[in-house]
């Protein structure tokens, strides 16, 4: 029933403001404080303390520290593969004990010393490669970028959903206060009622429609109450805080010339996933074509019994693949074939993305529109309570219908408050789709 009547409420203010003004609204040109509908003299966050208080949550979660470490390892990644232009150092002790042999000690060329313990100290520099350091420099830089997109992308989630938890907490308890008192101020009529029932007043069926509805309107606050707990635990589950209301947040929504022409972070990381697909496919291409480069090699023998015998060897290494089945070829056309693939999830991609933003400012013109209006029929049952309440203690009149107007009154008060938190949170949504969330939050990185 409770949805029943949101739903009709907000059939009427959507009615009556296409009839009042059916001018469209400019989203580009849009300038509105959040929560403005609510009476000024009503406790309220400034937008300073309210990005204060979500700046300072955001970078103890978890998500944070897991976005962290990721852009880490691809930092230390993107090092270690610009060193691998760099030539490498190795060394090794080589120590053989003859099992068994069958060598003629006059007649052969081999070595005949039964046992060796040799030192040995060599250095690889590569010069050819089939371009693969190269490419697995390209695709490190291009993953450390990801790493950032996807921090930053973290970072705005995070911001997006302290919003939410923070607003539905705060707008279940005002909603829930509000109902308390509403259902102080009624209970008493019951008694009243009863008083007039013995009195033989009014009829016991009126009596019994009033205790129907009371019942009704107990139940919807009851609800109200458990969702109440429920997202007030999620705030202090969350924030790592008690929860104390300080009221709604007073944000600044306006847009301007940055809304276009910005990627969502989705968006560029599937660009970047393109990217790294084409380095993957000339890092697999490299495996068959020729390695070329410089070796050199220090060896001391029997380093065991202080001998003075080395040598020095160096010259060049070359290798390459000859036939190997066409596994090479296979491999090649797999990794081009994913890279074609990505290349389609761009496409698909920017249609999710613009799909998405025209979603948001949809919701933040209908919120617009709906708030002013959601505000004046709020008000006009506030006023229609209070004259029923008169009545009904000055002439004894039923109170009856002033269960339906509380009713209607909670269910009012219930959506225009989701309509600002549609307002802000569509506001939030878009600034993050763009890419723009973390400037509004003031945040350095």
């Amino acid at each position: 029933m409770f949805n029943k009547i949101k739903i009709f409420c907000l059939f009427q203010v959507i009615f009556f403001s296409s009839i009042v003004n059916s001018t469209e609204i400019d989203v580009k040109n849009l300038s509105s404080i959040s929560f403005n509908s609510l009476p000024v003299d009503e406790k309220s966050l400034s937008e300073e303390e309210y990005v204060d208080f979500i700046r300072n949550h955001i970078f103890s979660q978890p998500e944070y520290a897991f976005a962290l470490a990721g852009e880490s390892e691809k930092k230390y990644l993107l090092t270690s593969a610009v060193r691998s232009r760099f030539p490498t150092i190795s060394g090794s002790i080589i120590n053989d004990e003859v099992l068994d042999r069958n060598v003629d000690d006059f007649t052969s060329l081999r070595k005949r010393q039964d046992d060796s313990f040799d030192a040995v100290a060599e250095i690889r520099q590569p010069i050819y490669t089939g371009g693969r350091i190269s490419s697995q420099i390209s695709l490190a830089r291009i993953e450390r970028n990801n790493s950032i997109v996807k921090k930053r992308s973290v970072i705005s989630d995070l911001i997006v959903t302290s919003n939410e938890i923070f607003l539905t907490a705060s707008i279940y308890y005002y909603v829930n206060d509000h109902a308390q008192k509403l259902i102080s101020s009624i209970l008493p009529f019951r008694e009243k009622m009863k008083s007039r029932v013995e009195s033989g007043t009014i009829d016991p069926a009126e009596y019994a429609i009033f205790l129907t509805r009371l019942n009704k309107l107990q139940s919807t606050i009851y609800m109200i109450e458990a969702k109440a707990k429920t997202n007030i635990a999620k705030f202090e589950n969350f924030f790592k805080t008690k929860y104390t209301y300080t009221g709604f947040p007073k944000v600044s929504i306006f847009f301007d010339n940055q809304l276009n022409n910005r990627n969502s972070f989705e968006l560029d990381i599937k660009k970047n996933d393109y990217l790294v697909s084409v380095e993957n496919v000339k890092i697999t291409r490299s495996d068959y074509l020729p390695q070329l480069g410089l070796k050199a090699r220090y060896t001391e023998y029997d380093v065991n019994k202080n001998s003075t015998d080395n040598d020095i060897r160096g010259g060049l290494y070359l290798s390459m693949p000859i036939f190997n089945f066409g596994k090479g070829w296979a491999d090649i056309q797999a990794k081009k074939a994913k890279s074609r693939a990505s290349k389609f999830e761009i496409d698909i991609e920017e249609k999710i993305s613009d799909n998405k933003k025209n979603e948001f400012l949809t919701i933040i013109e209908s919120s617009n529109k709906a708030v002013i209006k959601l505000r004046d029929a709020l008000n006009d049952t506030k006023k229609q309570r209070s004259i029923l309440e008169e009545r009904i203690l000055l002439t004894g009149f039923s109170p009856v219908s002033l269960l339906d107007v509380a009713e209607n009154e909670l269910a009012q008060l219930r959506l225009l408050l989701e309509t600002e938190f549609d307002l802000l949170g569509g506001y939030y949504n878009i600034l993050r789709h763009n890419q723009l969330l973390i400037n509004k939050m003031k945040i350095s990185l």
